[in-house]
């Protein structure tokens, strides 16, 4: 456990981030970005209305990760103003002593905390751009640190499709056990299209620290004017299905998804629910 956590910490930063914070984050996030959960993939797809909107989500992941996300978004004039949170938990770690034993020493915990500030807004009629301003604390037994980051974007739009190009998490480093970490700082690109009455989409990222490429395809179905199907394919090294649905009931909505991770470590699954007041 303990080794796993610091592969995924040191391999490329700290890579909870690159993790999805809500059931968006399965199904295409960058390009199918919206509304106030957009905050968290896509900040120029992020659209805040005349009411509070605020949005909810908890992500269990393999072994005892989890993570909780919120998001609270109003518009003032033309520009959207939110803010979101997110909490990703390592679990337990069972430290042992150098020496052979089965005996855990102690148990500590290990923690990354976000706080994202975001506005959007329209810069002609079909394009718009968006900025995040990030704070990121990464916690893990005894060590700690902060790094400043930000996302920027850029989406145009017509009548049927939409095209998005953005960078995530380009900003300072973390230190940890005198350790310099880079963000996984991200170059993306997102499509959609409307096909009749399915909504498609796909993004591509380029991950600047280790020179890999991910990508995500999904289409959504809708099945009644208040529930959708979603249906994903992820690649992060090799391909994984995902899956999910979305439900609006007045000012309310639900969603949630689903993949397998690939290396036999189990589902993803996240849930979420948004309202306006």
């Amino acid at each position: 456990m303990l080794y796993l956590i610091y592969f995924l910490i040191n391999s490329s930063g700290v890579n909870s981030l690159l993790l999805p914070v809500s059931p968006l984050g399965l199904t295409a996030g960058f390009s199918n970005a919206d509304r106030t959960e957009a905050i968290f993939y896509n900040p120029s797809k992020f659209r805040a209305e005349d009411k509070y909107m605020l949005w909810c989500s908890y992500n269990q992941f393999y072994l005892d990760m989890h993570s909780v996300s919120m998001a609270l978004s109003k518009k003032f004039g033309k520009i959207g103003i939110g803010i979101g949170f997110v909490n990703f938990d390592y679990g337990e770690i069972e430290w042992h002593p150098d020496y052979p034993t089965e005996d855990p020493l102690t148990n500590y915990t290990a923690n990354d905390f976000s706080i994202i500030l975001g506005a959007s807004t329209d810069i002609t009629e079909q394009g718009r751009i968006g900025l995040n301003l990030k704070y990121i604390s990464e916690n893990i037994m005894i060590y700690s640190d902060y790094a400043l980051a930000f996302d920027l974007a850029f989406s145009y739009r017509n009548e049927k499709s939409s095209i998005s190009l953005g960078v995530t998490n380009f900003g300072s480093q973390l230190t940890i056990r005198n350790d310099d970490i880079n963000l996984p700082a991200k170059l993306s690109m997102g499509l959609t299209y409307q096909f009749n009455k399915f909504g498609l989409g796909g993004d591509a990222h380029y991950l600047v620290n280790t020179s890999d490429f991910e990508g995500d395809m999904s289409v959504n179905v809708p099945l009644h004017p208040i529930l959708a199907i979603n249906l994903a394919a992820q690649y992060r090294e090799r391909i994984f299905p995902a899956f999910g649905f979305d439900m609006a009931i007045g000012n309310i909505a639900f969603k949630y998804a689903g993949s397998i991770y690939p290396r036999s470590l189990g589902m993803i699954n996240t849930l979420g629910i948004g309202f306006e007041f």
